[in-house]
This record gives structure tokens, C-alpha cells and sequence, in this order.
């Protein structure tokens, strides 16, 4: 691919070509989409998101995912890289290896602090990283390997500023990636994770240097001041806020909502509900309930009210209403979290205590067992993956959670027995039992779900997991989300 035009050069029409000519076929309909939002090559170099590429590519997340490694193949393909223009007190006849050499110092004696070269040339790293990287290995993904790498790339910067500009930063960054392609990041434009760690490294090495000049002068000029602290709320934040809208069924009013309601209560009396008129009745009241919700209705209040989101299919149901997809929530789920599960195992050995009970059921289990033990346990293990507790999401035995955010009592009282067997379970929110499930997948997914169904925030102790999940494993996006905090693309790197 190394004669291939540039990327960002390709019309619309040149770039579904190229697409083709990877083995990617375009239907008419998806063509009309890559057109009408005058996607071309300058669009998909700047980077398109998860949602962008699944409304591409609807319904086929093979298609998906071969465009997102065309991509990547492309421009690992691409032999040039566009830098800052050459800084005028640089001599335009200056070797590289000139532009390499250490700052000069000035008439007092100091070093005198100038940007990086133009031209920017990684250097060697220590051995046992750099015949790692020759055999093309990805050390990226040992935090050990990884800052030796970052600390190598921070000396060469130090050498000329101790405070690299965002260009410099970028520069170094995508450098490193053009030389060693296999150190890519997963997500994004490849090499935002080695961004923030080298400005993580800079502000960490400048914190105790007070006599360095450049140092004590941009302290003194952009330094934290001393500042009351503001208070902040305990409880738990709403996860959109109220000037987000809801359109009013047509033909729906406050007396036709509340006989919608009467119907649904009614149903909920009988022993065997129709199901059928039961997902007409909430289909209808859901616009009218979502103000509800986001007024601040209390959750014993909307249960209430709607009883049948006592049940995990009509819970899940609702996120379908509120983020409709080609697949079902419960299937994006159970598919996605499938494809990362083996790595969660993995990564979460030495990082969890519970890893130890999990390899233990294992090996008293019989093999039809396995699937049922592998899939309970990297439920319970994914949060120690970012380094959160399991004991925040799902408690044991009769212990209540204190906590306003969905969580799972199971009965078992042993994390083993729970690795082991299938067992009831009881999902809670704010101290409300709301649903039971037979299963720990089951409750799981209906915990989660039931963020977006009461409109609740992630809580911190558990945002990285909950964020991995909507983001990567069930491809949500919603108004007002910030981009992937470093640390899930750090993972995301390691589990996809």
C-alpha cells in the first residue's frame, strides 16, 4: 500500500474504490450513505467515531470492523507524516543530526530552552525494549516496557524544553507510531494514549524542580493558587439533563397517558399478563414517562407507576426505545462482552484476589461447565481490569449495598459458588429491590441497563467499567459524552 495515494486526498467515490479493493463490498445503500454525509478521505483521516462507522456499515459489524483495520492498514501504509514548518532561526541546511544536538547555553550560564527539532528521530531504547520492538512485539501493553519507552521519549524532549508545546507532543507521538505501527492505540488516531502519557510524564518530572529556570517562571506565571474548595453533592447525578426533550406521542395526552397506566397496573394484577398489550401500553407512555424520569421522579415512584419495568425484558426493552439499534441491547451486550471475554480472564489474573477462586472452580468443574464458569467470572472480574471493585456492582448474601446505584445481591455467599452455578438474584436501585433473575448474566445486564432507565450517572468508583461497556461493548454514545478517559483506552488496547 506504500504507492497508494494519501489518504485525506481521496475523493468520496476514489475512497469507496479503495474500500472494494480490500475485499469490503459496498452495497448501493451504503454507498448513498458514504455520499450523502460527504464522507471521503480528509473526513476519515480526522478520525470517524464507533457510531459514525456503524451508521456506514448498518446491520453488518463484520463490514464494521473490516473498514475500521482498512483504515488503519492504509495509513500504517502512508510514508509521510506532516509537521510544524521549520522555525525561522533554524538554518534551512541543517543536517538532522545537527538539529539533534543539545541545547547551547546562554551568556548567564544557563541552558537556553528552544522547541523541538522539525525533524523528529526516535531513539534507541534500552535492550530488553528495543528487540521486543524489533520482533515486533507489543511491549506497549507491559506497563513496565511501556514507561521505558515514555521515559526515553521524555529525555529526548527534556533536552530542549521541559514544557513541549501540544505540537511537540503530537509530533513525537505520531513519530513513534510511524516507526513502530504495532504500538498503535485501538481507538481514535492511534496514538492518543502515548500523548497523555508523555504530558503525564512532564508534569510529573517538573513538580519538584523549583531552581529550574523555565520551570520557575511558567509556576509562577500559570501555578494553582490556594482556593476554597466549592461542595459538592453527595447524591447521585443525573446522567442527561432536563433540557433534553421528549416528543409527545401524537394522539397522547395527561388522560390518555393515565389509561394507558390503569391498563398496564391491571396487567400487572394477572397472573399471566398479555405481554402483547403490555409492550403497546409502555411503547406508548414511554415519551410521557422519560419526562417523568428526568424531572427527578423518584424510582419507587416510577416503579409504581410502571410496574412492568420490574421485569429484565421490559428494562432492557427500554434502552432499545432510548438507543434503537439494528441488534437488541441484550445482543450487543452478550456479543460484545464475548469477543473481549478470554483477554478480561486473562488480564485479571494478579489483579484480582477473586481470580484465584475462579482458577480453582475451573479446575473442579466438568467441560460442559466451563462456558457457564468462564462467563460469570469475567463478569465479576472486569472490574478489576481498571482497577475497580467488584463489591461496588454485586454484593454477597443478605449484605445490603449502601449506595443509590444499581446493584446486584446475589444469594450465594461465596464468589466461587457464584463463579460455579446459576443462583437468584435480586437487582436493586436506591434501595428499591427491583428485579429478580435467575441468572448473574441476566441481573448484570439489567443493572446496566437500568443506568439509562432511571438516568442515573456512573458513580466513580465504578466509571472506567461502566463507560468500557456502553462505549465498547454495547456502542452507545449519547449527547453530551466526553471522549474515552486514557485509562479505558489503555484497556481497550490490551482487550480488543
Amino acid at each position: 500500500m506504500a504507492d497508494c495515494p494519501v489518504l485525506r486526498s481521496l475523493s468520496t467515490e476514489e475512497l469507496i474504490q479503495k474500500i472494494s479493493e480490500a475485499g469490503i463490498k459496498i452495497n448501493e445503500e451504503e454507498a448513498r450513505r458514504f455520499k450523502e454525509n460527504d464522507v471521503d478521505g480528509e473526513t476519515v483521516d480526522y478520525g470517524l467515531t464507533e457510531a459514525m462507522v456503524g451508521y456506514l456499515f448498518d446491520g453488518s459489524f463484520k463490514k464494521q470492523v473490516k473498514f475500521q483495520q482498512f483504515v488503519r492498514q492504509y495509513k500504517e501504509g502512508e510514508t509521510s507524516i506532516t509537521l510544524e514548518p521549520v522555525p525561522v532561526d533554524v538554518c534551512p541546511s541543517t543536517s538532522t543530526v545537527e538539529l539533534q544536538c543539545l541545547p547551547s547555553s546562554d551568556a548567564s550560564g544557563e541552558v537556553a530552552h528552544r522547541r523541538l527539532p522539525v525533524v523528529t528521530i526516535i531513539p534507541t531504547f534500552p535492550k530488553d525494549v528495543q528487540m521486543k520492538l524489533d520482533a515486533k512485539e507489543p511491549c506497549h501493553r507491559v506497563s513496565k516496557l511501556r514507561n521505558k519507552i515514555v521515559r526515553v521519549l521524555y529525555e529526548m524532549m527534556a533536552e530542549y524544553t521541559m514544557y513541549p508545546t501540544n505540537v511537540e507532543y503530537t509530533q513525537v507521538a505520531k513519530a513513534l507510531i510511524m516507526k513502530y505501527p504495532f504500538l498503535r492505540d485501538m481507538e481514535r488516531n492511534g496514538y492518543h494514549t502515548w500523548h497523555m502519557s508523555l504530558k503525564r510524564k512532564f508534569k510529573a518530572e517538573r513538580a519538584p524542580l523549583v531552581s529550574d529556570t523555565e520551570v520557575r517562571k511558567l509556576k509562577e506565571k500559570f501555578g494553582h493558587t490556594k482556593q476554597s474548595k466549592t461542595t459538592k453533592t453527595s447524591s447521585k447525578v443525573s446522567r442527561n439533563s432536563l433540557s433534553q426533550s421528549f416528543e409527545i406521542c401524537v394522539g397522547e395526552d395527561s388522560a390518555s397517558v393515565e389509561a394507558h397506566v390503569d391498563v398496564l397496573q391491571s396487567e400487572y394484577r394477572k397472573m399471566h399478563p398479555d405481554m402483547t398489550t403490555v409492550k403497546d401500553r409502555m411503547a406508548r407512555t414511554f415519551s410521557w414517562r422519560r419526562r417523568e424520569i428526568m424531572e427527578g421522579m423518584p424510582v419507587e415512584e416510577v416503579l409504581n407507576k410502571y410496574p412492568f419495568l420490574k421485569m429484565p425484558t421490559i428494562c432492557i426493552d427500554e434502552v432499545d426505545r432510548l438507543h434503537p439499534s439494528t441488534f437488541a441491547f441484550c445482543h450487543r451486550f452478550k456479543e460484545g462482552f464475548a469477543t473481549v471475554l478470554p483477554n478480561v480472564l486473562k488480564f485479571a489474573q494478579g489483579k484480582s484476589v477473586l481470580a484465584k477462586q475462579y482458577n480453582d472452580a475451573r479446575k473442579d468443574a466438568l467441560a460442559e461447565d466451563l462456558p457457564g464458569i468462564d462467563l460469570r467470572a469475567g463478569l465479576i472480574l472486569l472490574p478489576s481490569v481498571f482497577r475497580e471493585k467488584i463489591e461496588h456492582y454485586i454484593t454477597l448474601g443478605e449484605k445490603d449495598a449502601a449506595t443509590p446505584y444499581p446493584t446486584i445481591q446475589l444469594r450465594n455467599n461465596e464468589w466461587k459458588m457464584a463463579m460455579t452455578s446459576a443462583g437468584p438474584s435480586v437487582v436493586k436501585v436506591d434501595g428499591v429491590d427491583v428485579c429478580h433473575c435467575m441468572d448473574l448474566d441476566e441481573a448484570f445486564i439489567t443493572a446496566f441497563s437500568m443506568y439509562f432507565v432511571f438516568n442515573i450517572a456512573y458513580p466513580p468508583h465504578l466509571k472506567n467499567t461502566l463507560t468500557f461497556l456502553q462505549r465498547r461493548i454495547v456502542s452507545i454514545v449519547e449527547e453530551g459524552d466526553k471522549t474515552l478517559p486514557i485509562t479505558v483506552l489503555r484497556v481497550i488496547n490490551n482487550l480488543c
